[in-house]
């Protein structure tokens, strides 16, 4: 299978979780594999929801400490809040994680490329060294949920290529542990970077793109618009409540 993601509405690792699942991934076999990573405190919630008008899948890790991820007043109004990480692990830890999971050994390169990734651009951005990377930003837990269904999505469903197009981000600035950072913020540039990867800066006051959704793309993703014809089309909910839908389409494509 071929498939094309258009984020011109954003894109994060549960978005891509949630539009795969959407397109057809097996969603009892994802559960039964993140059980093996025999992690604790989480909760997975898969729903199908209506969001502007567009009916999508809902892929939600619920916490047991809340990491304020989608809480728009704490990102981007007045709040505050103390966050408490209980669980960290670093690149070494979860590669373990991985390989005593019951994930493909097609699916843990697949994550350990994104998690490699991950770490790098962190590491690049908060001036230490990659084996001291604690996934993600506001915690562990989250990240290693999402990027390992990811990579269980795309070798469930025989994924072979894949596109990107539309690839935008907002601006204004972004609360996180360490205070208000630029949008896109230092992680999401070093990926850019990196990969040589163009986005359309639009006129919009929001973050659009996490570093977790874009390593997952550029792990596996051409960023390039294709001219093909289309199979069938899942969507992925996005959490935070912006103007724009934040619903991310991924095609199947021949």
């Amino acid at each position: 299978m071929n498939i094309c993601f258009d984020c011109s509405s954003g894109v994060s690792g549960d978005m891509i979780v949630g539009a795969l699942l959407d397109l057809g991934a097996d969603k009892d076999d994802l559960l039964d594999a993140l059980k093996s990573l025999n992690l604790n405190n989480y909760q997975i919630k898969i729903t199908k929801l209506d969001k502007k008008g567009v009916a999508c899948t809902d892929f939600d890790v619920v916490l047991k400490e809340n990491n304020f991820d989608h809480d728009m007043r704490f990102l981007y109004g007045d709040k505050k809040a103390n966050i408490d990480i209980t669980e960290k692990r670093t690149l070494k830890d979860v590669k373990n994680l991985l390989k005593k999971s019951k994930l493909t050994s097609k699916a843990q390169k697949i994550a350990e490329s994104i998690f490699e990734i991950v770490a790098e651009s962190e590491a690049k951005a908060h001036g230490v060294k990659r084996e001291e990377v604690v996934f993600h930003e506001n915690g562990a837990m989250d990240s290693i949920i999402d990027i390992t269904s990811i990579a269980f999505c795309l070798d469930n469903l025989h994924i072979e290529k894949v596109f990107v197009k539309n690839l935008c981000e907002g601006h204004r600035k972004i609360r996180t542990r360490i205070g208000f950072l630029e949008i896109p913020t230092p992680a999401v540039k070093n990926i850019l970077q990196k990969f040589g990867i163009k986005l359309k800066k639009i006129d919009f006051e929001g973050e659009l793109i996490t570093p977790t959704g874009l390593a997952a793309l550029a792990s596996v993703a051409k960023f390039e618009d294709v001219q093909s014809q289309l199979v069938k089309t899942g969507f992925g909910a996005g959490k935070r409540n912006y103007e724009l839908s934040c619903v991310l389409r991924v095609d199947e494509i021949l």
